[in-house]
């Protein structure tokens, strides 16, 4: 998200339900905190979600658009979370300068799809969390076939305007594949096991650091 215009056009999106299913699977998967970082928090509304979850979270939201963060900070404070919810601009494939180690759970929505190296993300989120932390990916999966792209389209940008059922499209296309999750997943030392299909669109990443 390079300017406002597509900053606002991700925000008017109806993420809601997503977001929900998102933060119950993360709390019904484990424990989670009390230090949170949300690794492309865009305008931080799942890191808003999580930290009215529980008063005790401390979340930390990071982004590389100066766009989604301007917007999310504003979120924050309407939520009145400003005192809880922080945001960082960083990129997610460079973060050196973080400490290692720094949080409990390194949560992560819809990110992978948009780096060129997907697996520098991945690397990141597991140097980021402690020992005996969790690493909550989840990201758009990748259809076969074109039908089947368009029929997901259908679907779930139902009601959008046709700018934002292109920008599903595109990051349906960018994707990746279940098995390919999992490839990427298993050359960081991750089992297979611990992704899964977890919608008809959507592969999750759920895993505890030794």
């Amino acid at each position: 998200m390079d300017t406002m215009d597509e900053a606002i056009l991700y925000l008017d999106m109806n993420h809601e339900q997503i977001n929900r299913v998102f933060t119950d699977d993360l709390f019904a998967g484990g424990a989670v905190g009390p230090r949170v970082m949300e690794l492309g928090c865009g305008p931080a509304l799942i890191a808003i979600e999580i930290a009215r979850r529980d008063d005790a979270l401390q979340v930390m939201g990071i982004d590389m658009s100066v766009e989604m963060l301007d917007m999310a900070k504003r979120q924050v404070d309407i939520a009145g979370l400003l005192d809880r919810v922080m945001l960082q601009h960083a990129d997610v494939k460079a973060m050196d300068e973080f400490e290692e180690g720094m949080a409990d759970t390194v949560a992560c929505n819809s990110v992978i799809h948009h780096l060129e190296n997907p697996i520098a993300g991945l690397r990141t989120a597991i140097r980021l969390v402690k020992s005996n932390g969790r690493v909550f990916i989840r990201d758009l999966y990748r259809p076969v076939t074109e039908p089947e792209i368009e029929k997901l389209v259908e679907i779930h940008g139902e009601g959008e305007p046709e700018a934002a059922q292109q920008l599903l499209r595109q990051s349906l296309h960018a994707s990746l594949t279940l098995e390919e999750a999992r490839e990427l997943a298993s050359e960081c030392g991750i089992s297979a096991e611990c992704v899964n299909m977890t919608s008809d669109r959507h592969w999750t990443l759920d895993w505890t650091k030794a």
